[in-house]
């Protein structure tokens, strides 16, 4: 079976995962992680999270002042109001202000270190740690309440008016009390689940993918196992690892698997819409981004390609890049941006046609 490498880890604190299926190899190096807000670019790597004005690529901040070698960076920011929160590999979750690059305060109760993405809701963070714990972080900085999984989490939490979904590599998903952190119900996947599930518009299913190579669809309010599962994907057997988030589009959900296919369902039913599912060349880890009319996605090996829903063409666009990505495409109404390792440049800013604006590896 092919080796796939896990999206982030470095030497020192390199993982031995232990996961049914597949096993995939800790990379010993870091990837960054990569933010776009309005006109403002975030990225994390090594040691500094860097603020760049995208129409001049100028570092207006970095943060810390200075570089500390037990401060470490490869998590994906998260961009919420005028804040940016992150950890390091150090166990620290912090809240940045954006206009500054200062940090309004330091969360450090963490046993684990921080390579997930936090979600954020009226000032409260979610925070997924190493240690299994999602940490819930009132606007101060001080911790509400944690929820214990039984491995890694890595996946950002979804989000709705009284629930928290989290997936874990402990193989479940889990719906958690948002005011107590209490389990509501959890559900046994066939793998790890590496990245965040997809829930729907009216948060009553929720979608999630593992390395067990399946895709299911769950009913997020019923009351046993047995009627949970709305519909289970696995293309009579041909099926990969799904490392990435799935998107929902009018009622169809897109998902890639390690095979090298991108596959549309149903949402309803998991039945295909395409008679075929989309091929590529490559190895996709980072999942999905949508765009206005279509979506877009980056290989581990450097391609970049961008389709329309229809699958009108074939791809619409495709740029390549030197270096390998393990992050999803970040996108907002003008650029579309990804980060990558082994290259020439660290950050690469497009345009949403695919044109490159520029490059750059920041420096402070």
């Amino acid at each position: 079976m092919k080796k796939y490498r896990i999206l982030i880890v470095t030497a020192i604190l390199a993982i031995a995962v232990i996961l049914s299926g597949c096993v995939p190899g800790p990379r010993v190096t870091g990837s960054p992680g990569i933010a776009l807000s309005e006109d403002i670019v975030f990225v994390a790597y090594g040691n500094f999270i860097y603020g760049m004005n995208a129409p001049t690529k100028s570092v207006e901040w970095y943060f810390p002042d200075e570089s500390n070698n037990k401060i470490v960076f490869y998590a994906q920011p998260l961009v919420a109001g005028d804040y940016v929160y992150i950890g390091d590999l150090a166990n620290n979750f912090y809240k940045i202000n954006i206009e500054t690059g200062n940090s309004e305060w330091t969360f450090s109760e963490a046993k684990g270190y921080f390579v997930g993405l936090a979600a954020e809701e009226n000032g409260i963070v979610y925070a997924p740690s190493n240690d299994g714990n999602v940490y819930a972080i009132d606007s101060s900085g001080e911790e509400l309440w944690r929820f214990e999984t039984g491995h890694f989490v890595w996946a950002q939490p979804q989000v709705n008016e009284d629930v928290i979904y989290i997936g874990s590599m402990d193989h479940y998903v889990y719906a958690v009390d948002k005011s107590s952190g209490e389990e509501i119900w959890s559900f046994e996947m066939g793998g790890a689940v590496i990245a965040s599930p997809t829930l729907n518009e009216d948060s009553s299913v929720l979608y999630a993918g593992s390395i067990g190579n399946e895709m299911v669809a769950l009913d997020t309010s019923a009351e046993n196992d047995e009627d949970r599962v709305l519909w289970h994907f696995d293309a009579d057997g041909d099926l990969g690892s799904v490392w990435g988030s799935a998107i929902l589009v009018d009622n169809t959900l897109y998902f890639a698997d390690t095979n090298g296919y991108v596959y549309a369902l149903d949402a309803a039913t998991g039945e295909e819409i395409w008679p075929s599912p989309i091929e590529f060349a490559g190895t996709i880890i980072g999942g999905l981004t949508a765009l206005e009319d279509g979506f877009v996605f980056a290989t581990e090996e450097g391609d970049i390609q961008g389709y329309n829903f229809d699958r009108s063409s074939m791809p619409e666009w495709n740029k390549n890049i030197e270096g390998e990505i393990f992050q999803a495409p970040v996108v907002t109404d003008e650029y579309l941006a990804v980060g990558a390792i082994g290259g020439e440049e660290l950050f690469y800013l497009y345009d949403l046609d695919g044109t490159l604006v520029w490059s750059e590896t920041p420096e402070n």
